[in-house]
């Protein structure tokens, strides 16, 4: 990394990926394309949790961006599912709950990190960078 308001390229990391966005407001799901527009990544977006199952029996995603708070399944009820599906897809969990417990629930339950709402674009490039590469 650079400093702070400069994040490495995401086209070294994410070019080619295919990312399954799971949010259901329209307006999460298009913020975190825009910060990844230039990425290189392809993108497909489940509006639920239980659509991000059926999605994930059809597809191998790269990496899975998932709000925990959603209509018929929340993130931890589909976390499971897609963990049955695909036990290496890392999956970053987004969430408004941003407490220390909030973390420790989150990651003891399969995901593989986590970033709190709003989203800042810097640490989601770090966190999508150090899935892919292993380094901070």
């Amino acid at each position: 990394m650079q400093d702070k308001d400069s994040a490495t390229d995401p086209k070294t990391f994410l070019s080619g990926k295919h990312i399954l966005i799971v949010e259901d407001e329209v307006s999460n799901y298009e913020l975190l394309v825009a910060m990844l527009r230039k990425s290189g990544a392809e993108f497909s977006w489940a509006k639920t949790g239980r659509e991000a199952i059926e999605l994930c029996e059809k597809n191998n995603f790269d990496l899975i961006l998932m709000d925990i708070k959603m209509p018929e399944l929340s993130g931890y009820e589909a976390i499971d599912e897609i963990r049955a599906i695909n036990q290496n897809v890392p999956v970053i969990a987004q969430t408004a709950y941003a407490r220390m417990e909030d973390e420790t629930r989150i990651l003891n339950r399969g995901f593989n990190g986590y970033l709190s709402k709003p989203i800042d674009k810097n640490k989601l490039l770090k966190i999508l960078e150090k899935t892919f590469t292993g380094e901070d």
